[in-house]
């Protein structure tokens, strides 16, 4: 798979266009379908193909690092269709609400 190297802010357009992207740091990445800060899955796409953003921040209540929560959140808040706590982004991996599962 071919993975674009670009800014974080398209990182974040690729994921909701269903595109592997990563930063040219690669502690930012996409698969197309899953969203990652370092080793961290912010981000998912759900089986109705709708992206999910878990609300990493300090205000979300489980605060990663200041990249992740201004660098990486904010970003893929403006393409996410939901932002959702981050216990809620957990759920939906578990019940297997995500794509691929």
């Amino acid at each position: 798979m071919k993975i674009i190297r670009t800014n974080n802010s398209d990182v974040a357009t690729n994921w909701a266009n269903g595109v592997a992207a990563s930063n040219h740091g690669k502690n930012y990445l996409t698969d197309g379908e899953s969203l990652w800060s370092y080793n961290a899955l912010i981000g998912i796409t759900t089986k109705n193909g709708q992206k999910v953003l878990g609300d990493f921040t300090a205000s979300g209540g489980q605060f990663l690092s200041m990249t992740t929560s201004t660098k990486h959140v904010s970003p893929a808040r403006r393409v996410a269709c939901a932002v959702v706590a981050p216990q809620t982004l957990m759920d939906y991996i578990e019940i297997g609400y995500i794509l691929g599962l």
